[in-house]
């Protein structure tokens, strides 16, 4: 089974290379979405961490700092 289909401790709200923002789980190559926004990103993260029963979702900025942001909100 590839890494991408299986549940992940930690989902991960990214910038793309594109200037847009991903949401991929851990160790994933390909994002599962892609969004105009990070906003956007962002609340598709907490459906799916609230879905899968992820329990962290980590938002990546434009300036490589990273925070955990709630999967409820």
């Amino acid at each position: 089974m590839p890494s991408e289909t299986r549940r992940a401790p930690e989902l991960h709200v990214e910038p793309t290379q594109s200037g847009r923002w991903g949401v991929c789980y851990e160790h994933g190559k390909q994002p599962l979405s892609v969004h105009l926004t990070a906003s956007e990103a962002q609340e598709r993260a907490r459906r799916r961490a609230n879905t899968e029963g992820i329990p962290r979702v980590l938002l990546h900025d434009s300036y490589s700092r990273v925070r955990q942001i709630s999967p409820s909100a």
